[in-house]
């Protein structure tokens, strides 16, 4: 008895690709699954200096707010802001804020204040499992936080979403 006839598929793609052609010669027998490609990265804006500067400022300004809502007492928090790129030229804008001198558990407390005050601030907050107590927070406009502990501290840091140099600015 013969099989039904089924209609022809779409076109082998293997068949495009060089490698995959000769490995489907040489051995018929093997299957070859082509999985769709992913999407492409986004790509990053390009900014000014001036709109650079502007972006940078604002992170420290929600460094600012959320420090403002902790309850700190008389402990002030060492700052450090500066940009970093990346293998592609996309930059990003990061603020550190480092409080210490805490007391034993103060950290956990502190962890914790910061996680109402980023959902009292608008942010989408949420814990990271794991062995060392810390959350990540996300914010409309691409900015990341991170919060974390270390045994006398609270590292709290933001970020920008990356962004490119504008050509003007770069030459």
């Amino acid at each position: 008895m013969t099989p039904p006839a089924t209609p022809p598929g779409p076109p082998d793609p293997t068949l495009d690709d060089p490698m995959l052609r000769v490995l489907r010669e040489r051995h018929p027998e093997v299957d070859i699954v082509v999985l769709p490609q992913n999407a492409p990265a986004p790509v990053a804006p390009e900014l000014a200096a001036v709109d650079r500067d502007a972006l940078a400022a604002g992170v420290e300004r929600l460094v600012d707010d959320l420090l403002a809502r902790l309850d700190l007492g008389d402990r002030t928090a060492t700052r450090e802001g500066r940009w970093h790129t990346d293998e592609w030229d996309q930059t990003w804008y990061e603020a550190v804020a480092v409080v210490g001198d805490l007391g034993r558990g103060d950290n956990i407390t502190l962890l914790r204040s910061a996680g109402n005050a980023l959902i009292g601030l608008g942010w989408q907050a949420r814990p990271v499992p794991g062995d060392r107590p810390r959350l990540v927070a996300r914010r409309r406009g691409g900015f990341e936080a991170a919060a974390t502990v270390r045994p006398t501290s609270l590292v709290v840091t933001v970020r920008t979403a990356k962004v490119r140099v504008s050509e003007e600015v770069a030459g």
